[in-house]
């Protein structure tokens, strides 16, 4: 059992859009409404696009840009707070982080789509 779920964690890792399905079609079976069951996909692949970025970046490159990564979340979050904190003129932490975690998945949701291109594009035109 615990190879099984390595196993499954690893595919996830790699492909984050099966955890985003993967999520999906098992939140619309408990709970069945599709906008409910797309932010929870939503919510629980952020975290395996994050990391899938982060190899993605260490095979292109060779180097590791974890803590580049998490300096500019961090960052990221603290400009949304900030922004957030001076349009309503007060500071909810849950719909701040709620605003930070989407905005997560678009951006390394996109940066995934954008390193898995031009990874493939390099090598196949190193191998020609």
């Amino acid at each position: 059992m615990g190879e099984l779920l390595a196993r499954l964690i690893a595919t996830f890792v790699t492909v984050p859009l099966f955890a985003f399905f993967f999520v999906y079609f098992c939140a619309r079976k408990v709970w069945k409404r599709k906008r409910k069951s797309f932010y929870a996909a939503v919510n629980v692949s952020t975290l395996f696009f994050i990391v899938a970025v982060h190899y993605l970046l260490i095979i292109l490159s060779g180097k590791s840009y974890l803590l580049y990564i998490i300096l500019f979340l961090l960052v990221m979050h603290m400009l949304i707070a900030i922004g957030y904190w001076r349009k309503k003129a007060d500071f909810h932490l849950v719909p701040v982080f709620r605003l930070f975690w989407r905005a997560s998945f678009l951006l390394f949701s996109s940066l995934y789509v954008g390193l898995l291109v031009y990874g493939m594009v390099t090598r196949v035109l190193a191998n020609l």
